[in-house]
């Protein structure tokens, strides 16, 4: 299986809400190769900024243990990606990290993990809801 996580869900993990103990669960899948996680860049920045704010050394901390799981950190270089993520935006009301997301998991055939955002309704994607 192939999942994408949205910054809203790993924020529930590293801050130790209920919902985070969905993704601890699919973080150990992916250290044991048991499916296949993607993170978007930016989605990245997202995550390391919000943390950054209540302490540096978390931000630094969270992602280096969010890599160490093994999730796959997607780069926007790719032109069909950020043109995907550009057409999600124009066609729907939803942010430049959300709609990377999207993107990410449209392009990777993969399922998008998701906490609260209603942002995601009416994509063309897999979707799951968490909270």
């Amino acid at each position: 299986m192939n999942i994408v996580f949205d910054t809203e869900v790993l924020l529930a993990y590293y801050l130790g809400e209920p919902a985070g103990k969905k993704v601890e669960n699919l973080l150990r899948e992916t250290m044991r190769r048991e499916n296949t996680s993607y993170l978007n860049i930016v989605n990245l920045m997202e995550l390391y900024y919000i943390l950054y704010r209540k302490s540096p050394d978390l931000a630094d901390d969270k992602e280096a243990n969010l890599r160490g799981y093994g999730v796959e950190i997607v780069p926007v270089d790719d032109d069909a990606l950020w043109r995907e993520a550009a057409r999600i935006k124009a066609a729907h009301a939803i942010s430049l990290a959300d709609s990377l997301a999207a993107a990410t998991a449209k392009m990777k055939k993969a399922k998008l993990l998701v906490g609260r955002d209603e942002e995601f309704q009416g994509l063309d994607i897999a979707v799951e809801r968490i909270s």
